[in-house]
């Protein structure tokens, strides 16, 4: 894949999954990004044993998923000597990304103020729970509480009369990171303009209003969430299940165009001109009876019939599948959406790829698309050495370096 992004480097203070996320995508897009972490690494690596995930230093599919083609290096940054080194990868870097809390980046020097004196060039991003401002700009927010439980989706996005959602880890981090990583490329079409770079700065909170405006914009004229299935906003927009216990969803948006060559195929022409069900305004203040009567038609045939009425009818529909089905999903894996990564132990993980693909000439087949995934996440400090040596360092400098923890890593 054409990776437009080479030449950038990026300076990656990130931990857990959205800022580690975003700085992923920049580095699947070709840049240079330095993971740099403490010595005790990323607290997100220690994730993915929440959710069933091996978490060894060779075998950390969860952390890998957010951290892959990214090098590894590790200081102090509360050693004068830790953020000097620091501040020699920024003398040249393009980007700086982070997740800290404004707090802990001014304790360190490294707030947008200071650094944009110091460093004019630099792209500072960062990424929070809720927001620059008002009365909760300080608290701590991971996707579950500042994406989910704050914007509504929690409860909303739920069957209604039953309890919140206990949601995907991470669902709201990664639909976060995509915006951060666009709003980085925007700061770097602007700093290929002027030479100078800016702040920018995303919440997850405002990444979940933003997912839910079609959401935030209704319900301010009677649309009410959450929702049930037996009496939705619209009865041809709702799941249903086959006769052989296969679920379903359908979406017909044009009510008036395509409910009749539904009935039709349903072989209840003797609603055909009945506006309660051939019509959007009809069918949508009757939607408890619609949903009703479709369930029980469909109820009467197998999915593989089901999916030749709509194949005919030119209705859009897909069967509702669990994440376990979808890394088995030919459409997925045709176009290298899940591709098998080896561990560095020899075991291999199936591992989602970021969603965008770039090249120069128009793609033949998905191979001259395919997505790079070239190193696993690196472990703590792995490439430490490595970077410094790049920087100018001394095998003299790096022992000294190494030997009283102002860095740490592998040799």
């Amino acid at each position: 894949m054409f990776k437009p992004l080479e030449g950038v480097k990026v300076i990656d203070l990130t931990y857990f999954v959205a800022g580690p996320g975003g700085a992923r995508i920049l580095a699947d897009w070709g840049a240079d990004v330095i993971k740099v972490e403490p010595s005790f690494g990323d607290p997100g690596r220690g994730t993915g044993a929440t959710m069933s995930c091996p978490t060894q230093p060779d075998c950390n599919p969860f952390y890998t998923a957010y951290n892959a083609n990214k090098r590894g290096m590790s200081l102090n940054l509360k050693s004068e000597d830790g953020q000097a080194i620091l501040d020699k990868l920024l003398e040249t870097a393009d980007v700086f990304v982070s997740s800290y809390r404004t707090g802990a980046l001014k304790r360190l020097g490294l707030d947008y103020e200071a650094m944009s004196k110091k460093h004019p060039h630099i792209i500072w991003a960062q990424i929070n729970g809720f927001g620059d401002f008002g009365p909760a700009k300080d608290n701590a927010g991971f996707d579950t509480v500042a994406f989910w439980a704050r914007s509504g989706a929690m409860i909303d996005l739920t069957e209604k009369d039953t309890s919140p959602i206990n949601p995907l880890i991470g669902f709201g981090d990664a639909t976060t990171s995509c915006s951060l990583a666009g709003g980085i490329c925007a700061a770097l079409y602007q700093k290929a303009k002027t030479g100078k770079g800016c702040k920018v700065m995303i919440s997850l909170l405002a990444q979940a209003i933003w997912s839910e405006s079609a959401g935030m914009v209704s319900t301010q004229y009677g649309d009410e969430y959450p929702k049930s299935r037996l009496n939705p906003g619209s009865p041809v927009m709702d799941t249903f299940q086959s006769g052989d216990g296969i679920w379903f969803y359908m979406s017909i948006l044009e009510p008036d165009r395509y409910n009749t060559a539904l009935l039709k195929e349903l072989n209840r022409e003797d609603l055909l001109g009945d506006e309660r069900y051939c019509t959007a305004v009809g069918s949508k203040a009757n939607s408890a009876l619609v949903v009703d009567t479709l369930s029980k038609e469909f109820a009467k045939h197998t999915m593989e019939e089901i999916e030749g009425m709509f194949a005919r009818a030119d209705i859009a529909y897909n069967r509702v599948q669990h994440i376990k089905e979808v890394l088995e999903d030919p459409q997925a894996l045709e176009n290298m959406y899940i591709v098998p990564m080896e561990n560095n132990d020899g075991t291999v993980t199936k591992q989602p790829t970021s969603p965008i693909r770039f090249c120069l000439t128009e793609p033949k087949s998905v191979e001259d698309i395919a997505p790079t995934m070239d190193r696993q996440a690196p472990r703590v400090g792995q490439h430490t050495v490595e970077i410094l040596k790049e920087y100018g360092y001394t095998d003299e400098q790096i022992d000294k370096f190494l030997t009283e923890g102002t860095a740490a890593g592998e040799k």
